[in-house]
């Protein structure tokens, strides 16, 4: 659905709307990350993010526009992700605290550390004892300590 006017977001609703019309917007986590500026949704529709700073934009948010019954939903992207498994709990602290040494970002399961496809990283991995496997997924990287989100 293209349409000729200029469509700008605006702001955050709490709940999806049972009518309207809805683009989707797919992006990585460092595109979520930005909250103003020019992106293309899914179907190549040219929008303007002028949102409030105050937050990140999370899977499956849905944003009011300037168009009434017009309406944007978020899509977390499939990244390419190194998963990082171990039978030591142990070893799985010591990569946290690695990684975290080298500022990269994590998600952190209950039994594994998600990180982005990097050969660096993933070297530094093969000096520990853990599996490793290459794979995509959405990413939600923790937020950091002294996040304001």
């Amino acid at each position: 659905m293209i349409m000729n006017k200029q469509i700008v977001v605006t702001d955050w609703i709490k709940e999806k709307p049972q009518l309207g019309s809805f683009l989707k917007l797919t992006l990585s986590s460092d595109e979520r990350r930005i909250l103003r500026g020019k992106r293309l949704t899914d179907c190549d529709q040219e929008i303007i993010l002028l949102l409030p700073r105050k937050g990140k934009l999370n899977d499956g948010d849905i944003l009011l526009t300037n168009e009434s019954n017009f309406y944007v939903e978020i899509i977390a992207k499939k990244e390419n992700l190194i998963e990082i498994s171990s039978n030591s709990k142990i070893e799985l602290i010591r990569i946290a605290y690695h990684l975290g040494n080298r500022h990269v970002e994590v998600e952190i399961k209950e039994d594994t550390i998600l990180t982005k496809d990097d050969y660096v990283i993933e070297n530094m991995l093969k000096n520990f004892n853990v599996d490793i496997v290459n794979t995509q997924k959405k990413f939600f990287p923790e937020r950091g300590a002294h996040s304001h989100e």
